[in-house]
């Protein structure tokens, strides 16, 4: 997702380095049919499994057909609007699936902190944005030695404070490298970042006069709030107006751009509407997305909340990629199931897994009207259901997930499946 004449724009290389990803299946991977042997990862799609009859249960699935529908819908929408991708890696922490995103022509990833920044090094990975201000000393010792051992990578981070600036230049010292850095703005209520342009200009300051760091651009995270939240409107048009007054004033570094990032997954048109075209600052400007759970999707708030198929009716809606599948363990009352899978495998922190599908020990399937999870325990789910409803011990139940954020994490591999649920790949995930 290059803007166009970008100077930067080049093929990926070969090979993403994901030895990491790449360790054979194994008993660790508790979806893994019982078997005498590890499994390759690029010999699972030879096993032939089907994910509803021959893995373990619970078993949480990726709907390979969602991903390559949301890779393309994405990497679409950021060639329309001139808008380059940094997708932040945190959702997954896959090897894989990074590499399908930067192969779909991501910019960079986005970090949330030096760990993750280092992982996705070692993944092969050539430009990382760390989403936050880095004032750990082993994080900064890590990050020079980083940067001056690969001169040809390009690492950046955030400062939003004057202390901050301070922090990393005790960090850093004698790294023989200066490290790139945006400056953060946030919104009255928010997480981090400079709240006033004084605050700001103050901070920028202090990071132009560091030995250490060069000023390369402004950032943001514009939330999870209402597109049509005041301060939201508020935040991004400030940072079009520091990033204009930085840029004309001299006071970002002499690169050979001017770099505007926002992440988030769910007011990226707002970010497109503000940061987005033309900019007179004398030099090129990247805007970079920094939306991460498009990916997968989810059915809750993303679900809801997604600019693609409601405010912008124009393009098509992403599609869920996650699901979970577990077995009927008891059906105890006429309106109570209970399921096997519970907080150890699923999302709970936003919203309860949806019912979508069941599907009976003959193979049999039917929507899931009328089920309802009301309560997970860590292992095990339950189910208010109609007193008549026929499911019974045994059957299967296969639930939509929300935020994805906290799904990938509890699991060391997820099987990848297509519209028939056969199994066409794995994925491992490094938490």
């Amino acid at each position: 997702m290059f803007a166009q004449g970008d100077a930067y724009a080049r093929a990926v290389p070969s090979e993403i380095r994901d030895r990491i990803g790449e360790e054979p299946l194994d008993q660790r991977d508790r979806w893994l049919p019982p078997g005498p042997e590890a499994v390759p990862l690029d010999q699972v799609e030879a096993r032939g499994w089907q994910a509803l009859s021959d893995l373990l249960f619970p078993v949480l699935v990726l709907r390979d057909q969602a991903l390559r529908h949301n890779l393309d819908l994405m990497a679409r929408f950021c060639r329309r609007h001139g808008v380059s991708l940094a997708s932040h890696g945190k959702t997954t922490m896959s090897p894989q699936l990074v590499r399908r995103q930067l192969e779909a022509g991501a910019w960079g990833v986005t970090a949330a902190s030096p760990a993750q920044a280092r992982l996705f090094r070692a993944f092969g990975v050539e430009r990382v944005v760390i989403g936050n201000q880095v004032v750990d000393p082993a994080g900064l010792r890590w990050l020079g030695a980083e940067l001056a051992a690969h001169p040809e990578a390009w690492i950046c981070c955030l400062v939003d404070s004057e202390r901050g600036v301070e922090l990393m230049e005790q960090g850093l010292a004698g790294s023989g490298v200066r490290v790139p850095v945006l400056l953060e703005m946030g919104m009255r209520g928010g997480r981090t970042g400079c709240r006033t342009p004084e605050q700001a200009a103050r901070v920028a300051a202090a990071a132009g006069a560091s030995p250490s760091l060069r000023l390369v651009g402004v950032e943001c995270f514009e939330g999870i709030r209402s597109e049509a939240d005041a301060d939201v409107e508020g935040l991004l048009s400030g940072v079009r107006q520091v990033a204009d007054s930085l840029a004309r004033s001299g006071a970002l570094d002499g690169s050979d751009e001017v770099l505007v990032t926002a992440g988030g997954s769910l007011l990226f048109d707002r970010v497109v509407h503000h940061l987005a075209g033309r900019w007179d600052v004398g030099r090129p400007v990247r805007v970079v997305l920094r939306s991460g759970c498009y990916l997968t999707h989810d059915h809750g708030d993303y679900e809801r909340g997604s600019p693609f198929g409601t405010r912008l009716p124009e393009w098509e809606p992403l599609r869920q990629a996650l699901e979970v599948w577990g077995l009927v363990h008891s059906r105890p009352e006429p309106d109570l199931a209970i399921v096997g899978f519970g907080k150890r495998d699923v999302s709970y922190d936003v919203a309860l897994p949806r019912p979508l599908q069941v599907r009976t020990r003959d193979g049999a399937t039917r929507e899931a009207a009328g089920l309802e999870v009301f309560r997970l325990n860590d292992q095990h789910a339950y189910l208010r259901l109609p007193p008549e409803d026929p499911l019974a011990v045994g059957d299967l139940v296969g639930c939509g997930l929300a935020h994805p954020c906290t799904v990938f994490d509890k699991w060391r591999s997820i099987p990848v499946v297509d519209d028939d649920y056969r199994v066409v790949g794995a994925v491992r995930t490094c938490f």
